[in-house]
C-alpha cells in the first residue's frame, strides 16, 4: 500500500518538545514502516529559519521522490520578509506547504499578523498546515473557521486534529468548512474513525510528527477498521492529491 507521511520534522526542537531529528532518523523510520514519501519541515522557533529551510532542501535533493519540503516561517516576521521566504521556499526550493504554529509564536489564526500566512499560501497555491490542540487557546481548532471562510479556496490542514482533547472541535471545523482537512496525529484510533465517517477519507491524511511515532500512527489507522479503500485514500491517495505529489 502506498503510504505518505504528511507531517515530518528535521533538525532540533528549540522548545525542547522533541528530540533532534536527523536525516537518518527520518529515512530509517520510513524504511522500517514501508513509507514511500515523507513531507518534512523544520521545528518551530529556529534561530535561522532560512538555514533550516536550506537543510530541508538539501535533504529533498538527496532523496528525490521520497522526501518533500515544507516551510515553517515565523508569523512574527514582517510581511515583506515573510512573503519573500515563502516565495523562495515554494518557487525556488519546490516546497509543498507552509506551516503556522499558533502557540509557538503566540499568534492565534484570527490575529492580524496571522493573515499573511494564509494569504501567502493562497497566492502560492500550496496548503497551509496549522498546529492545533496543545497550546490552547491560541491553538484551538475553532479559531480557524473565520480564516477558512475568508480563504475558501485554500486547503487548510489541521495538524493533530485537535490533539485528542479538541478532536471533536476539529471535526466540527471540518464539517463547517469544506476546505479544511484533518491530520489526527496523537488522536485516538476511534477519533480518527469518527472523522472518516463524518467527512470522508478524501479529507483525511496521516502524519507521524516524529519518526518514533510513525509505527504508532500506522498501527492506529489500521486499528480503525475503516474500509480498505478509505485506508488507502488516507495513507496515500489523498495526501498525493492535496500536496501535488506525483503518483506512487
Amino acid at each position: 500500500m502506498d503510504i505518505v507521511d504528511t507531517h515530518g520534522h528535521l533538525g532540533p526542537s528549540p522548545s525542547g518538545s522533541a528530540d533532534d531529528t536527523g536525516e537518518g532518523d527520518v529515512l530509517a523510520a520510513m524504511e522500517g514502516q514501508g513509507v514511500a514519501a515523507t513531507l518534512v519541515m523544520p521545528q518551530s522557533l529556529q534561530r535561522d529559519e532560512r538555514a533550516a529551510h536550506d537543510r530541508v532542501a538539501r535533504f529533498v535533493a538527496a532523496n528525490p521522490g521520497r522526501i518533500y519540503g515544507m516551510a515553517s516561517i515565523s508569523p512574527l516576521w514582517d510581511e515583506r520578509d515573510y512573503n519573500a521566504e515563502a516565495r523562495r521556499c515554494v518557487r525556488e526550493l519546490g516546497f509543498k506547504a507552509i506551516k503556522l504554529h499558533p502557540s509557538s509564536y503566540n499568534t492565534a489564526p484570527g490575529q492580524p499578523r496571522a493573515e499573511k500566512c494564509f494569504r501567502a499560501a493562497a497566492e502560492l497555491g500550496v496548503p497551509l498546515i496549522v498546529h492545533t490542540g496543545l497550546g490552547a487557546p491560541a491553538a484551538l481548532p475553532a479559531l480557524l473557521i473565520p480564516r477558512a471562510r475568508q480563504f475558501p479556496d485554500l486547503p487548510i490542514v489541521l495538524a493533530h486534529a485537535g490533539f485528542v482533547a479538541y478532536a471533536d472541535e476539529a471535526l466540527v471545523v471540518a464539517q463547517e468548512c469544506p476546505n479544511v482537512y484533518l491530520e489526527p496525529s496523537w488522536c485516538q484510533y476511534y477519533q480518527a474513525r469518527k472523522m472518516v465517517a463524518a467527512i470522508g477519507s478524501d479529507r483525511m491524511v496521516m502524519g507521524s510528527d516524529h519518526p518514533a511515532n510513525l509505527a504508532v500512527e500506522l498501527a492506529k489507522w489500521r486499528a480503525t477498521g475503516i474500509a480498505a479503500r478509505d485506508l488507502a485514500a488516507v495513507l496515500g491517495r489523498t495526501p498525493r492529491r492535496l500536496f501535488g505529489l506525483p503518483p506512487a
